[in-house]
């Protein structure tokens, strides 16, 4: 099959599992059909399920990801190819988030587990300013399940625990919260610097932190 017809034919059989309801939960949570061009209403398992059996193609992945329909970019990212994903690829796929979902799903799914996410979720996690909010959403998301990567040393995330660029008082995205615990879940050397961090962030977020490891320790 070819690229085109491999498409085609992904698509055909998530519209057979459209979803209204989840569509409806979709426009309440701020991923609704004004973030994307169509959107079938198809849950995120049912979209990897049918997606992981053309998996891995990188070219089926960027044909996915072009088109405007929320089915096909997610589908992207279950067969994307992770060993092919670079930092211009990420940005690139960066440029055309309009809803929180894109940034979560891809930094989750997909962009942890290439081999530039650590350099790029750092550079994302340092920004500021307008049209920044969705990148430093997917960089804490991204260094949170980088946690579990053993290639990704103890004093690498000890230097961005001290960095005030990344967990500092304009850290309120609810990925930050994620990003912590697993740090802190995964890396026992560094939790004490972990409770260190919390004094610097918004009383909530510290809060939801606290409760959250409270169950780890």
């Amino acid at each position: 099959m070819t690229t085109t017809e491999k498409m085609i034919a992904l698509m055909r059989r998530l519209r057979i599992e459209m979803n209204g309801a989840v569509t409806d939960a979709m426009r309440e949570y701020g991923g609704g059909q004004q973030g994307y061009g169509l959107n079938y209403g198809v849950s995120l398992p049912t979209i990897r399920d049918v997606a992981a059996e053309y998996a891995p193609d990188h070219e089926l992945a960027q044909t996915l990801w072009q088109q405007d329909v929320r089915e096909m970019k997610l589908a992207a990212l279950f067969v994307e190819d992770a060993e092919a994903v670079t930092a211009a690829q990420m940005e690139q796929w960066a440029a055309d988030w309009r809803v929180p979902e894109l940034a979560e799903q891809c930094a989750m799914q997909l962009f942890w587990r290439s081999l530039e996410a650590w350099p790029t979720a750092v550079e994302w996690g340092a920004l500021t300013g307008e049209g920044s909010a969705l990148r430093r959403l997917a960089a804490f998301y991204m260094l949170g399940r980088l946690a579990t990567n053993a290639g990704v040393a103890d004093a690498q995330y000890a230097a961005i625990l001290s960095d005030g660029r990344l967990f500092g008082g304009a850290a309120t995205e609810r990925s930050v919260v994620y990003a912590l615990r697993e740090i802190y879940r995964h890396r026992a050397a560094l939790r004490e610097r972990v409770m260190a961090v919390l004094p610097q962030l918004p009383q909530e977020v510290a809060e939801e932190v606290r409760w959250q490891v409270e169950y780890l320790s």
